[in-house]
């Protein structure tokens, strides 16, 4: 059972979840994290994004695209984003501390940016994240290689129209049952071939306000959802928490049970209960 709240303070591991948080992350495989940062930090980020974009924020006619996908950015905003002491301290809370992770100080992921249109952006299918391997086929393995966690922080407000992220409730299950006996190296993970059970979980869509983040494990299957029918870009992060090794290295020892952390004990009841 994970420590007492008590003792999580007493270990230094900041208390930002609650006990019960702690066991949806662990039976559901995420938890959304209100008011991670601020809104106006949000607001700041969305404009630095904008900034980055080819097309005009002004012009709508412009918009043609369904999606366009940013690289990582070390701008100031978007890294005092992911680094907020609540959102670090929920971090911690669900890896087992500040010990356990690569806090993002020189980048945060890809933004993938939908805007309005019918158009399907041909990125829909349900999967979960690679995390090492070479592009575009990345690789996941049962260690998680790579890979500690994956955020989507919401910079801007998403609604049912906004496209939003779908997720299948409880699916890290059933991914990490499929993953055991794949070997260190891994696979390209298709969901429908190799963990069709997950698919049929209950679905939920990430919504929420700008500055909310839902802390996904990296087994969690998810997927992109179009039509966008809001009059507005969804300003969407998905960055990698990484290892403490750093980008596409470490992994998960689940034999340790040192400091028991929920990311770890999800995938040992999994496995214990298969």
């Amino acid at each position: 059972m994970w420590p007492p709240l008590d003792a999580r303070y007493r270990a230094g591991m900041g208390v930002v979840l609650g006990d019960g948080d702690i066991e949806r992350f662990v039976t559901d495989g995420f938890i959304r994290l209100e008011r991670a940062f601020h809104p106006d930090l949000a607001a700041r980020c969305v404009d630095e994004l904008w900034s980055m974009l080819p097309v005009d924020r002004d012009d709508p006619t412009g918009w043609t695209q369904p999606v366009i996908r940013i690289s990582g950015s070390a701008h100031p905003d978007l890294v005092a984003a992911i680094n907020t002491p609540r959102l670090v301290g929920a971090i911690n809370d669900v890896l087992g501390g500040p010990g356990e992770w690569r806090p993002r100080l020189h980048g945060s992921g890809t933004f993938p940016v939908r805007f309005p249109s019918d158009a399907g952006p041909g990125d829909c299918g349900w999967h979960i994240d690679g995390s090492f391997g070479e592009p575009p086929w990345y690789r996941v393995n049962f260690a998680s290689q790579g890979r500690a966690l994956l955020l989507l922080m919401l910079f801007s407000e998403v609604t049912e129209r906004d496209a939003p992220t779908r997720i299948k409730v409880g699916s890290h299950r059933d991914v990490a049952r499929a993953l055991v006996d794949q070997g260190s190296d891994g696979v390209v993970f298709d969901a429908d071939t190799l963990a069709p059970a997950a698919l049929a979980h209950e679905t939920v869509l990430a919504l929420g306000s700008a500055g909310d983040v839902y802390i996904c494990h990296p087994f969690l299957v998810h997927a992109a959802s179009w039509p966008h029918r809001g009059d507005q870009p969804r300003f969407v992060g998905q960055p990698c928490i990484h290892h403490p090794q750093g980008e596409w290295l470490g992994r998960f020892d689940y034999q340790d049970l040192t400091g028991d952390s929920p990311v770890k004990r999800a995938v040992r009841e999994a496995i214990e209960q298969a």
